[in-house]
């Protein structure tokens, strides 16, 4: 392979993978942030009355004030919609690579979020079947991460790359709240959301067309320096591989890191779910100060993922084993502990119960130098499915948190909030337990790739087997 043409930008020479990882993060948090827009926009999408105006009566104009019973089939609309798209999604990858399955993963989420307040204005029902397809581009995300991986990161650049690309929620929300805040209020009214959503959203995912290949050495600016850079140590994966589905469903490895991926999975959606409930109801907080008190650990989160991403990549004096278990029990082990702390914490000590959600939220920062790098070095080139059935975990925690919520916390009582914790507690650590058992840095045995002597980076591969998924850009 030739040198090719080299970068605009020189430092970015090289370097062309940076590129690719800010692109790929941040179309996968645009189709989060489409996702989100309806959390925000409920709010304010029934009309403005005061006590003076009779009541609306004209049938022609569609109520937009949504009862729980709506609000739960629009939430569900989405979850049904991942759920459905999931496998199918990873067999479109399969096939044609992420370059034109996850931009038209991008489009429907586009289009679908342009149309949603036509949509809410027309009927239900029509918003019910737009949020269905917003559902189903969220389908793509968790598999396109697992491709980015595999394909342009380097080994030693697991970490940073999983925990930026995994860290779209934290992005999404912190985009989507200020942004529909402001134009709620605003005289574009509550339909800008969304307009605005949907630019962004085309604009982003025309440059992941423009600038993503499927392959890095059919890249135009790649050169062979960064190259080999991306190769080193991969081995060698044939073209177009068929996923040995049954032999990653029934791989302990595999199995290990789903169950952890449950327990922390369900976790982070009973914190984003129920997190001001429980600090409003149980715990008496007003409702300004319950906002930040669960906005700040969020973005805390976020900071102390990027920065386990980078340590986990630049720490050598651990093995990678061992620093995937010194992580993981970091992000499930100390946030279960907590979660069982938190059911006992008295009413009269409320700062205690926010100061152990915020080593919760902190700690589970560190989950991506834990089971999602095991995922991605055990899996290999199979990753994109891996990472796929996360996001049917996650699809599955929405409906479970709910439901277990529903049957425990009938009256909202701290004794009722307790046994919540308390499984939620188990679960981590149980699952914590179980992954470092099996955890490791080898791949599987269904991905035909070399293990490494003695748990050690497999050696350099001559550069004519160096060969990544050689799907056409």
């Amino acid at each position: 392979m030739k040198e090719k043409g080299s970068s605009v930008v020189p430092c970015l020479e090289n370097r062309q993978r940076y590129i690719v990882l800010a692109i790929g993060t941040l179309c996968i948090a645009s189709i989060a942030s489409n996702m989100t827009v309806i959390n925000f926009t409920m709010i304010c999408m029934a009309p403005k009355t005061n006590s003076s105006e009779l009541p609306m009566t004209d049938d022609s104009v569609v109520n937009l004030a949504y009862d729980n019973k709506q609000k739960s089939i629009i939430m569900w609309a989405a979850a049904v919609g991942t759920l459905a798209a999931a496998w199918p999604f990873h067999w479109f990858y399969q096939q044609f690579g992420a370059r034109s399955v996850f931009f038209f993963a991008g489009a429907v989420s586009t289009l679908s979020t342009a149309l949603m307040p036509l949509a809410a204005h027309l009927h239900f029902n029509f918003l019910v079947i737009a949020r269905f397809f917003q559902g189903v581009s969220f389908g793509a995300d968790f598999a396109a991460i697992g491709l980015i991986v595999v394909n342009w990161a380097s080994l030693k650049q697991h970490g940073l790359f999983i925990s930026l690309l995994s860290s779209f929620s934290q992005i999404s929300v912190m985009f989507t709240m200020p942004v529909a805040g402001e134009l709620c209020e605003s005289s574009w009214g509550w339909e800008s959301v969304y307009y605005v959503h949907a630019v962004l959203s085309g604009v982003l995912f025309s440059l992941w067309w423009w600038f993503y290949r499927n392959n890095p050495t059919k890249h135009p600016k790649m050169t062979e320096i960064e190259l080999e850079k991306i190769h080193r140590g991969k081995g060698d994966v044939q073209a177009h591989e068929k996923a040995p589905i049954a032999k990653i469903l029934t791989n302990s490895v595999m199995l290990a890191v789903w169950l952890s991926a449950f327990g922390e999975l369900m976790m982070s959606q009973f914190i984003v779910m129920y997190g001001p409930t429980f600090l409003k109801e149980v715990l008496g907080f007003a409702v300004n100060h319950t906002g930040y008190f669960v906005a700040v650990p969020r973005a805390l989160h976020l900071a102390f993922k990027i920065i386990s991403g980078v340590a986990s990549d630049r720490i050598h004096f651990w093995s990678e084993k061992t620093k995937m278990r010194i992580f993981n029990t970091i992000a499930l082990m100390v946030s279960g502990a907590f979660f069982c702390i938190l059911g006992y914490l008295p009413k009269d000590q409320a700062h205690l119960s926010l100061i152990a959600l915020l080593v919760i939220e902190c700690s589970t920062g560190f989950i991506c130098g834990g089971f999602y790098k095991c995922a991605t070095l055990v899996a290999r080139q199979h990753s994109h499915f891996v990472l796929s059935q996360i996001q049917f975990i996650k699809c599955l925690s929405l409906f479970i948190e709910p439901l277990l919520v529903f049957l425990i916390c009938t009256h909202n009582t701290l004794e009722e909030w307790r046994i919540v914790f308390l499984t939620h507690g188990v679960l981590l650590i149980v699952g914590n337990i179980i992954f470092c058992y099996y955890a490791t840095d080898e791949p599987a045995d269904f991905t035909h790739l070399p293990q490494a002597p003695n748990g050690e980076e497999m050696a350099d591969v001559p550069p004519e087997r160096r060969r990544l998924t050689e799907n056409e850009a």
